[in-house]
């Protein structure tokens, strides 16, 4: 597919931290049958655990807003670690899905990765729809557990991460 237009990546703010929280929202439909001041609490408490452990586990983290148009549409958030550039978050907004923002993104981080010399790592659940988006673009079991696929993707002439 080819890359959407126009769209860009610009550093996360102060003030993109409502859209964060409500781009988070949108990735759990699991949630939705909920009332809603317990959907709301539990969402809350999950979205600021899911900071933390980003925080602690990937403190030099890059966190950017996918921009479509003048519309943010989804985040990005990667950081080095060893020889790999790790793909942490890439979240889009249900109406950007499936229309090759995502696909755009990874290549984005595709490039920078190979600029660098390095591979890209994931972690994804094993019944996440990306897991499909992940494999066209090339990127292949590494490890794996009873609930999460670990996907690596190597430059071409790279040696497999």
């Amino acid at each position: 597919m080819a890359d959407p237009r126009p769209w860009v990546l610009r550093g996360a703010e102060p003030e993109d931290a409502a859209f964060l929280r409500a781009l988070y929202a949108s990735t759990r439909p699991d949630l939705g049958l909920l009332p809603e001041a317990v959907r709301a609490t539990l969402l809350d408490l999950q979205y600021r655990a899911q900071q933390r452990g980003y925080a602690a586990n990937y403190p030099q983290a890059r966190q950017e807003i996918v921009v479509a148009g003048e519309t943010a549409a989804g985040q990005l958030l990667t950081a080095e670690q060893g020889d790999d550039l790790v793909l942490v978050d890439i979240s889009l907004l249900p109406d950007w899905r499936g229309q090759g923002l995502g696909g755009a993104a990874i290549r984005t981080v595709q490039d920078r990765a190979q600029a660098a010399g390095r591979g890209v790592r994931l972690q994804v659940a094993r019944d996440n729809p990306a897991l499909r988006l992940y494999r066209r673009h090339g990127f292949g079991p590494a490890a794996e557990d009873e609930v999460r696929l670990t996907l690596h993707w190597s430059a071409p002439g790279q040696a497999p991460g």
